[in-house]
């Protein structure tokens, strides 16, 4: 291996997705991906249009219909918050290798669970099940992150994340449409494909090499308001940790407004329906992918300097850049009817291919500012407790995630402007910009250290 480091595994290096150290982390990321996403959609599909002709679908009655799916959100999202930093603990103080398989073991119950909530058509096993599988993500995103610079060479991080973010961008798609259009019309084959891709995911589980714990001594914490509480601080006092993981935090903050305010402003500001929706989120789901996978290709290339810094800030402004366009170029309306114009309308509109190409153009450089980052996180952690670092990380992207999901209902609240997310996303990403090329041309020692041979 290029760098002696500490819990290293020994195994000869070879194509990435052909190595045990990587291929069966790739294989058991992608199928939990997939059931993760497939079953929340599936209970938003049951909730908001099953219920309205099957009873036995009907969700928290007597609440508005307008409260229902954010609550269904909230049950996934919910446990993810609440243990992620018990779970980073846990995984600098167990054999990651281990919790891996014990994770993949309860996806396996857990779907046997939830293949039971869809046979007797009951929905509150189906929304326990989805706050398990909450819980099961809690405990394996400080695990994966905290495991690849212990499996992965430094110069092998940004492929390693270019691969499992580019293709769980894909996956993500698949698991949205797949598993709404299977629980309001095939629930049982819904049932058993998320049964097998959890077997296909313990399988791989079990193929994964040991990697040792770095603090077995730990003592966790299981309160889980010190826990977090504990770790945040943590990573304010490794401010080299918490910088990319603002950064990433910023990442999902600006794909929750897009997710958040592009389907009522497909609907109520351009007049399309939802096929419209699902173009656009496939076009930005295929190019976060092309992102990913380009920065797979020329991320350890040596004019990015250490790290890739400036792989990030061209990355951060693009998205600046294309955000703008978004918010300045004149949109494709639809003359008809609102919420009636079809894909057919939107594709045939003189104004789409600019539209179309800056939202695409935003999600390639979204994708090259992000794995970078991921990699610089998980590189300058210090092994002994870099899990727990990687869930306090956790615990900064949900934070953003929610407070600007709360701005967003503000701005709805206050009849803002139908663009004012979209600016919201060019001033936030503008001021990210600006700081990433202050770095870029304020290097320290300390990060120009980070990779060797660089």
């Amino acid at each position: 291996m290029s760098k002696t480091k500490l819990m290293a595994v020994e195994t000869k290096r070879r194509p990435l997705l052909l190595s045990r150290r990587f291929a069966p982390l790739y294989i058991l990321f992608e199928a939990g991906t997939f059931n993760d996403n497939a079953l929340k959609n599936a209970l938003i599909a049951l909730i908001t249009y099953v219920a309205l002709i099957n009873p036995a679908f009907e969700f928290l009655p007597g609440l508005p219909e307008a409260i229902k799916v954010p609550v269904a959100s909230l049950i996934f999202t919910g446990p993810f918050l609440i243990f992620c930093a018990i779970a980073g603990q846990i995984a600098d103080k167990v054999d990651r290798g281990v919790i891996f398989r014990w994770i993949k073991r309860a996806e396996v119950l857990i779907m046997l669970l939830a293949g039971l909530g869809f046979l007797l058509q009951n929905i509150t096993i189906l929304a326990i099940t989805l706050a398990m599988m909450g819980t099961q993500s809690a405990f394996f995103a400080p695990t994966k992150n905290a495991v690849m610079p212990q499996w992965l060479d430094s110069d092998e991080l940004i492929r390693g994340n270019a691969l499992l973010s580019g293709t769980q961008f894909a996956i993500l798609l698949l698991g949205t449409i797949i598993g709404t259009l299977l629980a309001t019309t095939q629930p049982m084959i819904l049932a058993a494909l998320l049964f097998g891709l959890a077997i296909i995911g313990w399988l791989a589980a079990e193929a994964c090499p040991p990697a040792a714990a770095p603090n077995p001594n730990l003592k966790v914490d299981y309160n889980p308001v010190t826990a977090i509480w504990n770790v945040v601080k943590k990573i304010f006092e490794h401010p080299e940790v918490l910088r990319p993981w603002l950064g990433i935090a910023w990442f999902y903050g600006l794909s929750t407004i897009f997710l958040t305010a592009f389907p009522n402003f497909i609907a109520r500001v351009m007049g399309y329906d939802a096929t419209v929706f699902m173009l656009i989120m496939a076009s930005s789901t295929i190019a976060i992918f092309i992102g990913s996978i380009l920065t797979m290709v020329i991320g350890n290339m040596k004019i990015w300097g250490p790290e890739a810094i400036r792989l990030v800030t061209l990355g951060i402004v693009g998205v600046t850049i294309s955000a703008l366009l978004i918010y300045l170029l004149p949109i494709p309306v639809f003359d008809g009817e609102i919420g009636k114009g079809t894909y057919q309308d939107f594709l045939s509109h003189p104004n789409t291919p600019a539209f179309l190409g800056a939202v695409a153009a935003s999600s390639i450089f979204n994708g090259m500012f992000v794995v970078p980052l991921q990699a610089m996180a998980q590189r300058r952690a210090h092994p002994r407790i870099r899990a727990q670092l990687m869930s306090a990380g956790s615990v900064l992207y949900n934070t953003a995630v929610n407070l600007l999901t709360f701005g967003l209902i503000g701005m709805a609240a206050l009849a803002m402007p139908p663009k004012a997310p979209f600016l919201m996303i060019v001033i936030g990403s503008a001021c990210v910009s600006a700081y990433a090329l202050y770095r870029t041309f304020h290097l320290t020692r300390q990060t120009k250290a980070y990779i060797k041979d660089k």
